[in-house]
């Protein structure tokens, strides 16, 4: 299932990988490119699309900040996250 943000403020930079962002890089998820049942998993552990993330550490597992936590997603699951660059002070929450 993919799921998409209809507008994000940075559109106008690529997106990218979660995979692929530096240490220290805030995004906002663009969509989700996996099976339903790991769509729900993320979705369950606060990542969804449009919402805002930091990448803490990269590595296996990635170390993702969201919603005032940390999570950790393997490398291979974060391949199929899609984000854009996120504008500061933009707060995106999780669309319907």
């Amino acid at each position: 299932m993919k799921r998409s943000v209809k507008e994000t403020c940075c559109a106008s930079k690529p997106p990218r990988r979660l995979n692929e962002l530096p240490s220290g890089s805030r995004a906002v998820v663009h969509h989700i490119e996996t099976a339903e049942k790991a769509l729900h998993r993320l979705m369950a552990m606060g990542l969804c699309v449009g919402r805002e993330i930091k990448v803490v550490r990269q590595g296996n597992p990635l170390i993702l900040g969201l919603l005032g936590a940390r999570i950790g997603v393997s490398s291979r699951l974060a391949q199929h996250v899609v984000v854009q660059p996120a504008c500061r002070g933009s707060t995106h929450d999780c669309q319907s």
